[in-house]
């Protein structure tokens, strides 16, 4: 564009000079190059180019004195607004040199570094320990420093219940019994200088619980198996009490749990123990039954007595014999009244021993051999079901023992205090958080576009 204007001027020039000498033509070339940068300088700094458009240029025709040393055209009508403008707008020109994410960034920690350390409700915090323990530590635990009752498995067994207490203390059924006792609404309800601290007013069950189980923190040592329980509120009075309660409600569930787990197992060693009873009263009553049914007391008694008399009856059989064998040596005739008299002594002693033998193990005759069968097997039924009621018995006294042993009591280290001054830890945990949170955004942003920029 100046080329093409240096060009024009320059011909019009010669046109008009009519030949004018070569250092009249520079000299009107660097005029014109001088009106140029004016222009332009007055365009940036918002004068009107009339002003200057119409300004005359030496050795051109129809310009005047506006060289490169030119000075500033007349004011316009703007002039005042524009100085006033450009006036308010010098104290903000550093703020607005910031890059907007800062800006952003700083107005955020601002506001955070304000509402944590001005505006935020006081917190109270009140915290206590205590550990859960056996009546005594089990038998192989071997003692520390502090003894054998944070050793070994009593600890493992603090460590689990605590897991327990931890869910157990902020159950529903905890909060309706034991923070509904307190009336939140008075104690932890929300007031108009902090819109975000406390239970807004009108809440539903599901809010409260989850604002119960923000004020509570039950948090087990893996250590020593110390249960540490923190309560906080907004008022030293409610936080205190809300530990207490807590605590309370701890020892009451141990003491529902002890008794539940004696109680099972004390019905069911005497349910064994009833029904050991029961088997041994009826192993009795058969072998009473078979007993009635036979006529006999004792079938063992019976089949000794009739062995015996077996056995005598033998054993006048063997002298009868040896004594008519004798008299057959004497009397060479068998016939003879003596000889005969023995010889039917022996086989009346025979049909008689063969008779009782048959009575003996005959099912149509005494059948002592199967009814002592039975009667062993009944014997033997009640013998067994006697030791079991003995076992069932002595079970259920050990089981008594063993209960005493493995009741649990909560054992206080630290008990609570009510608080005289408020609690800072929240408000640098939120203060820190937000300053976090800030430099994690800054850095997913920066990491975003160094990809898209290398993209």
């Amino acid at each position: 564009m100046i080329q093409q204007t240096r060009g024009i001027r320059i011909r019009d020039g010669r046109a008009r000079a009519g030949g004018r000498s070569l250092r009249d033509e520079l000299r009107a070339v660097g005029d014109l190059a001088a009106h140029i940068a004016n222009r332009a300088l007055a365009r940036a700094r918002g004068w009107s180019t009339s002003l200057i458009s119409g300004a005359q240029l030496p050795g051109l025709p129809g310009s005047g004195d506006l060289v490169p040393g030119f000075d500033a055209p007349a004011a316009s009508p703007d002039e005042p607004r524009r100085r006033l403008r450009d006036r308010l707008k010098a104290p903000l020109e550093p703020i607005l040199r910031i890059p907007l994410p800062v800006l952003l960034a700083g107005l955020v920690l601002g506001a955070s570094a304000i509402y944590f350390f001005s505006i935020g409700r006081n917190r109270y915090q009140v915290d206590s320990s205590f550990i859960v323990r056996l009546p005594q530590a089990p038998a192989g635990t071997t003692g520390t420093l502090l003894g054998t009752t944070l050793a070994g498995p009593t600890m493992l067994g603090s460590l689990e219940d605590g897991r327990f207490l931890a869910v157990y203390l902020t159950s529903p059924e905890v909060m309706r019994r034991v923070f509904l006792q307190l009336k939140p609404e008075d104690s932890w309800g929300r007031k108009p200088g902090d819109p975000f601290a406390g239970l807004p007013e009108g809440a539903s069950v599901d809010q409260q619980l989850a604002f119960f189980r923000r004020q509570v923190m039950v948090v087990p040592q893996d250590l020593s198996g110390v249960i540490n329980l923190t309560t906080v509120g907004l008022q030293p009075e409610a936080s205190f009490k809300l530990n207490q309660l807590l605590l309370r409600e701890a020892e009451d569930f141990l003491n529902r749990s002890n008794s539940t787990i004696s109680l099972n197992q004390q019905q069911f060693f005497e349910q064994e123990v009833e029904r050991a009873r029961q088997r041994l009263d009826k192993a009795n009553e058969a072998l009473n039954s078979f007993k009635n049914q036979y006529g006999e007391v004792n079938l063992s008694q019976a089949a000794s007595a009739s062995s015996s008399f077996i056995s005598e009856l033998e054993s006048k059989l063997v002298d009868l014999r040896v004594q008519e064998a004798s008299l057959k040596r004497q009397f060479r005739d068998p016939t003879t009244p003596e000889v005969a008299f023995v010889t039917d002594q022996v086989r009346e002693l025979e049909r008689q021993i063969r008779e009782e033998r048959e009575l003996l193990v005959n099912p149509e005759g005494r059948d002592l051999n199967r009814l002592l069968a039975e009667s062993s097997k009944l014997e033997t039924e009640v013998l067994l079901a006697t030791e079991a009621l003995k076992g069932a018995i002595n079970s259920a006294d050990s089981s008594r023992q063993r209960v005493q042993q493995q009741l649990k009591f909560l054992v206080r280290l630290a008990d609570p205090q009510q608080p005289t001054e408020q609690s800072y830890d929240w408000r640098w945990k939120g203060f820190l958080g937000v300053i976090g949170g800030l430099v994690l955004l800054w850095g997913i942003g920066s990491f975003s576009l160094g990809i898209i920029s290398r993209r």
